[in-house]
């Protein structure tokens, strides 16, 4: 006989785990493309109230009923990925991300120019936003929008000229799309697949939690610091799909036949071993 407070089983909870989100297209499909990258730490809570019935004299409770029961993913994240930060913000999981489009700037200009040369004006149109700077001095740097390309000389729009002067003789100056994200342009809440997988130290086996439906609740932090890299806390909020979200045409059809069992969400940890 074991000695008192003994284990029962070995399933302790250590170790590093991966966050995974996808478009409700992909919801219990997620794959290491989607996952949101380094984590410090990774919590699943599932919270429940109860009602709670007491008579008798003194009083004593004599039954409870659940009112609702919640389910909250939390995340601290290291990657401020630009998929990363379109989740924070609110915009969704991006459908595809852009490709980097940089080239150097040729010749010189002066402050206020609204044109300039470029070695390749290969990937930049109309409307672009470009960031350029001399290299290794990004504190000399100019936002600026593109009005008009012809050949490899790009036009700028009057409201944008360039804040410094630039000469390519004294050093590589660098051009860069800055393809930006929008900040304040949610018009409405935008929903995802998420999963967390940990590796079970006892048996090597993932544990894997699978939810169909989320949205963000936390918001972005940017976080700069001289002594530690940054970090930026996660939040999501579970939901329980509506079954006209998982009918015959919509992003979550291809799971109609396991939200019924499990409505919110599954975890997939097999027997203790």
């Amino acid at each position: 006989m074991a000695s008192l407070g003994s284990a029962r089983t070995r399933q302790w909870n250590l170790g590093v785990a991966e966050l995974r989100i996808t478009p409700l297209t992909s919801a219990g499909k997620a794959l290491q493309s989607h996952s949101v990258g380094l984590l410090d730490t990774a919590v699943i809570e599932v919270a429940q109230e109860s009602i709670r019935l007491e008579g008798g004299f003194p009083r004593k409770l004599v039954d409870t009923a659940i009112a609702s029961q919640t389910a909250t993913v939390r995340a601290t994240l290291r990657e401020y990925s630009r998929r990363n930060l379109q989740v924070l913000l609110g915009a969704g999981v991006p459908s595809a991300l852009p490709t980097d489009v940089a080239t150097t700037l040729s010749g010189t200009t002066i402050a206020g120019a609204t044109s300039f040369q470029v070695a390749s004006a290969v990937g930049i149109s109309t409307g672009d936003t470009l960031v350029v700077f001399p290299k290794g001095k990004p504190e000399e740097l100019s936002v600026v929008v593109v009005a008009s390309v012809a050949s490899n000389t790009v036009t700028l729009t009057n409201s944008t000229p360039l804040l410094v002067a630039y000469n390519s003789a004294n050093g590589p100056v660098e051009v860069f799309n800055a393809q930006p994200v929008a900040i304040g342009a949610v018009a409405e809440t935008q929903y995802f697949g998420v999963q967390l997988i940990q590796r079970n130290p006892a048996n090597g086996r993932p544990r894997v939690f699978d939810f169909w439906k989320g949205s963000i609740a936390s918001g972005m932090t940017f976080e700069t610091s001289a002594s530690d890299y940054g970090s930026t806390e996660l939040q999501i909020e579970i939901l329980e799909p509506a079954a006209d979200e998982y009918s015959v045409g919509k992003p979550l059809e291809h799971l109609s036949g396991i939200i019924p069992s499990f409505p919110s969400g599954r975890m997939s940890f097999g027997a203790d071993i």
